[in-house]
């Protein structure tokens, strides 16, 4: 539990930081604050250069509808499925095996066909086809598994029953699918351990802009029509208020503090509340602005990539960029496809 230091009140920490500093955010009055657990109790203040939102954003604007609607419309989100926890464990547990990963998966069986069916696409066959659950695991390998698997289930989420707003849906999911799998690259780049946290990072790090979207989408907020038939002040707030919202979701779900962290800070590097976390939110800042130059998502697309800080901070080159780049479609076209989003 911690006190918030806006409105006194008093929220739930679902997963302790550890010994770094970290993100929550208030369910009373929203604002995000930095939390740090010391000594046994939880430590929050506020972020720095961050005003009180209750007083920076009028109630009668579009940011202030949406932060109103913002707790409902968090609940109404799926949880994500305990399978997607069980595979992030079975990965990092150095003792399981293609097998342990095969038997949980099998008890989905719409998931184990889609394993299945990776297995066996052009980027992934061998010379015979493969029927066996176990086989497939093993063929694909468990990083390949666990982050396919992460996707799927994610993408269940990316849907909306008009077929125009579907094609925005795509495009989101996309870009987290893109962003998911170039920060995982860029972790077994740079030799880090445990790139399937790198993986996850990047495929949550934009799903405040896919709630902000289902809830305008859904005409749950006054000011649809006008964000309907106007992308780029669709766009704007997406950007201007994805993070927020990103981070209430990611405390919502009850994942590990640092997807907290990477969710609030890939696009506000600055505000990062420890150096402890910099490699991985560099990592997904610069995994982002990839996907986006490769056209995966709503972002720009014509961006100096080697200028970026987070290049400069990862310290990866031109070449290397390059490769990334021509790595990634390689990679997303077989899970887009069999995914259906393609």
């Amino acid at each position: 539990m911690f006190i918030c230091p806006f409105c006194s009140a008093t929220s739930e920490m679902i997963r302790k930081p550890g010994g770094r500093a970290a993100f929550a955010a208030c369910k009373t009055c929203l604002n995000p604050v930095v939390v740090k657990f010391r000594n046994g109790v939880y430590e929050a203040n506020a972020i720095a250069m961050l005003a009180d939102m209750r007083q920076a954003i009028a109630q009668n604007s579009i940011g202030g509808d949406l932060l109103q609607k913002l707790p409902e419309n968090v609940e109404r989100l799926p949880v994500l499925p305990q399978i997607a926890h069980r595979i992030m464990s079975l990965v990092q547990d150095p003792d399981s095996s293609a097998s342990d990963l095969a038997e949980v998966i099998g008890q989905d069986q719409v998931i184990a066909l889609k394993v299945l069916q990776l297995a066996n696409s052009a980027y992934y066959s061998g010379l015979s086809e493969i029927a066996d659950l176990s086989a497939a695991c093993a063929r694909l390998g468990m990083k390949t598994v666990a982050s396919s698997v992460q996707a799927i289930v994610a993408s269940q989420l990316y849907t909306n029953k008009n077929p125009q707003n579907q094609a925005v849906m795509q495009n989101l999911w996309r870009h987290a699918l893109g962003t998911a799998y170039c920060a995982s690259d860029i972790a077994s780049m740079l030799a880090e351990p445990h790139s399937d946290v790198f993986f996850v990072a990047g495929l949550v790090h934009d799903i405040g802009k896919l709630l902000i979207f289902d809830i305008v989408s859904n005409n749950r907020v006054s000011s649809t029509r006008a964000l309907l038939d106007s992308p780029e002040l669709l766009q704007e707030v997406m950007d201007g208020y994805h993070a927020l919202v990103g981070l209430h979701i990611v405390q919502h779900w009850g994942l590990p503090a640092e997807f907290g962290v990477t969710t609030f800070c890939h696009d506000k590097l600055d505000a990062v509340p420890d150096t402890g976390w910099l490699t991985l939110v560099h990592t997904v800042a610069l995994a982002n602005a990839i996907a986006n130059a490769c056209g995966y998502g709503l972002g720009k697309k014509n961006v100096s990539l080697l200028g970026l800080a987070s290049s400069k901070f990862l310290n990866i080159k031109d070449t290397r960029l390059a490769s990334l780049r021509v790595d990634l479609e390689d990679k997303l076209a077989p899970l887009l496809q069999i995914i259906g989003q393609s």
